[in-house]
């Protein structure tokens, strides 16, 4: 797919945070670890349309809570590679 160019600003905290991902080695670079920050947020977005779709019994906190365990575990996986 090809990439295309785009400026963003991020705060010191959140620029910290992705380098500190990188001097890690969990990532090769810093467009890296944000492509992949961006594909776990459409995950998590697409999670949740899931839920509110579903006709569960369970309540809204403890939807949340399955949902964090899903998060946690994708991550988990994905940041294994």
């Amino acid at each position: 797919m090809p990439m295309e160019t785009l400026q963003i600003r991020l705060s010191r905290e959140q620029l910290s945070f992705i380098d500190q991902k990188v001097r890690e080695g969990r990532y090769p670079s810093r467009s890296e670890a944000i492509r992949d920050y961006l594909r776990k947020a459409q995950l998590w977005e697409a999670l949740e349309r899931i839920l509110e779709l579903g006709h569960s019994e369970e309540d809204e906190e403890d939807l949340l809570a399955r949902l964090e365990r899903i998060r946690e575990k994708v991550y988990k996986e994905r940041s294994s590679k």
